[in-house]
């Protein structure tokens, strides 16, 4: 998230073609930032910096009219000497002569097309970071020759202040290089395996054996992918400050064995013991907290321990402790979240995660919390992962009111701890249940259908493929379209349509407004909404405009099934 130190700036964006400008600006006020001006037309520069005065300026090259060589020419003689305003050139020629041309004309940084979004955020702040604290040293520079004589010792003392300043600002920016490349490097491996083996799939004379063995690495190269993807979205949500609790009833009994379904078959592969520990009896190990931050927190703390335990074991354990006795004193290295306001219920869930892996120098237990920061930041590093398990799972805990610390000896293992207050359910109904996890009811028997008349509003191809495959099981008739506007008039003209399968981006009309119209004229028809954007509050967007539930993109087969069964099961 930015700091509003820069969140103010003025960012100029000039571009001929429409489309990168919409990218280009939409990333900007998602991560905050207020005053923007956008230009197609390079002749409009020069006035568009006398009246809006750009802290930044975001320059394509290849432009009709004038190039972008030829605006920095213009701007050059409007830029005081001593002023740092920084031009971010894009282009999709990056070679040597054209790097040196722009910055001889004035350019600060380069961006090559096609966009990495999160390298052009970061980019960015680090420039508009830049100029403010060239902006800082030119305002303290003034006052000093002012009071030069009277002051010479605070302008020593600010100096220092404002080279420490300078050196987090590098080390900041070191880390955030390190972990692009770290991102860079945990998308670009899962693509490779995919790209590289399903050619390979569509040859002949494969043996079998060597089919799904190829099959299985296309597989786990995917989920890799997804779950990098995830990670990034999780924790821009968080520092987006996007994130809300829902607070709902469970049994930690009952979610601690979920775990073990999920969990234990990967450890075991790895031939790993996988061990639970029960810590309250009955109904008192019944809480209310947020269930899905509950479980993305042990699904990153045990996910570690299992990848980073070569031999030994895994120990997933809770027990209850009271916050006014408990001798837990934080180590130096160890971070300590916390709830703000007054503490009511004084007890606490303790949770922990206990393996024998290769452990964590305790020089870096502080940092392994932080964004940005993993334990191993190498280029040589033996695991895979973004690194942002940990932040995201510090994020939540805090959020529900806890706190979370780890006990390691390098080379011997790690105990992660994390609280939470413990909420006592009454005793009666326990709405946990295995199925809360799987995505499908233990008891369901889906051996008999009537057939359903399912619409597919897709404008995706293999999307659209990929959902008539996993639905024809439950079909009697599938129809398709691709826009909105054909999504009502296939409703219109098929008043049986049981079940539509809503794509929300799609061209002429998204998927909200083609719901809204379709349920002035039919409100019984089951409508699932499925998209590819899948941040806070799109599941809630869906349900008021007329859809009765949503599956967010990559669609898994399993849940997408799960959803149908919950409407057409009986």
């Amino acid at each position: 998230m930015i700091n509003s130190t820069i969140q103010h700036s003025n960012i100029l964006i000039l571009d001929d073609k429409v489309a990168n400008i919409e990218v280009l600006a939409g990333l900007l006020e998602m991560q905050g930032y207020t005053s923007i001006q956008t230009a197609t037309d390079p002749r409009l520069a020069v006035s568009l910096f006398k009246s809006f005065k750009p802290d930044l300026i975001l320059l394509d090259l290849m432009m009709p009219y004038l190039s972008g060589f030829e605006v920095m020419d213009q701007l050059k003689e409007l830029i005081p000497d001593n002023s740092y305003l920084p031009i971010l050139v894009l282009t999709a020629d990056i070679s040597a002569e054209i790097k040196q041309h722009a910055l001889k004309a004035g350019a600060k940084d380069f961006l090559s097309k096609p966009f990495d979004l999160i390298e052009v955020g970061l980019r960015i702040k680090n420039l508009l970071e830049t100029r403010f604290l060239y902006q800082q040293i030119e305002n303290q520079n003034h006052l000093l020759e002012e009071k030069v004589k009277q002051r010479t010792s605070e302008l020593e003392k600010t100096n220092a202040e404002l080279i420490v300043a300078r050196d987090k600002a590098e080390e900041s920016d070191r880390l955030k290089t390190t972990f692009l490349n770290n991102i860079s490097h945990e998308i670009r491996t899962p693509f490779n395996g995919i790209l590289g083996f399903l050619p390979i799939l569509q040859t002949d004379g494969l043996s079998f054996e060597d089919r799904e063995l190829y099959n299985s690495v296309v597989n786990q190269s995917a989920f890799r992918l997804m779950n990098t993807i995830d990670d990034i979205v999780e924790i821009s949500q968080i520092q987006a400050g996007q994130t809300k609790l829902t607070i709902t009833e469970i049994d930690i009994s009952k979610l601690f064995d979920e775990l073990s379904y999920q969990l234990k078959p990967k450890a075991e592969s790895k031939g790993l013991v996988f061990n639970v520990q029960h810590g309250l009896p009955g109904h008192l190990g019944c809480i209310s907290t947020d269930s899905k931050k509950l479980n993305s927190i042990f699904f990153n703390l045990i996910g570690n321990a299992i990848k980073f335990t070569s031999a030994g074991s895994v120990e997933l354990g809770y027990f209850l402790t009271d916050s006014r006795t408990s001798t837990f004193k934080p180590k130096a290295s160890a971070p300590a979240g916390g709830s703000a306001g007054t503490v009511i219920n004084p007890y606490e869930i303790q949770f922990f995660v206990k393996d024998t892996g290769v452990g964590i120098p305790e020089n870096i237990q502080l940092a392994i919390f932080e964004k940005f920061m993993q334990a191993d930041v190498s280029t040589t590093r033996p695991f895979d992962g973004s690194g942002l398990g940990l932040s995201i799972a510090k994020a939540y805990v805090e959020m529900l009111g806890g706190r979370i610390w780890v006990e390691s000896e390098f080379g011997k293992g790690s105990v992660f701890y994390f609280t939470i207050p413990y909420q006592v359910k009454p005793e009666g109904e326990i709405t946990s249940k295995k199925s809360d996890l799987t995505g499908m009811d233990e008891n369901q028997d889906n051996s008999e259908w009537p057939g359903l008349k399912i619409l597919i509003a897709e404008d995706d191809e293999t999307s659209e493929i990929f959902i008539s495959i996993s639905v024809n099981e439950f079909s009697r008739e599938i129809l398709k379209v691709s826009s909105g506007a054909e999504a009502i008039e296939a409703c219109r003209n098929n008043p049986d349509i049981d079940l539509i399968l809503m794509d929300i981006k799609m061209p002429g009309m998204d998927g909200y407004e083609a719901t809204r119209q379709i349920r002035q004229f039919n409100n019984e028809v089951v409508i699932i909404a499925q998209t590819a954007y899948a941040l806070v509050g799109d599941r809630e967007k869906a349900i008021k405009a007329g859809c009765n539930d949503y599956i967010s993109k990559p669609i898994k087969k399993q849940e997408l099934n799960a959803l149908i069964e919950k409407y057409f099961s009986h």
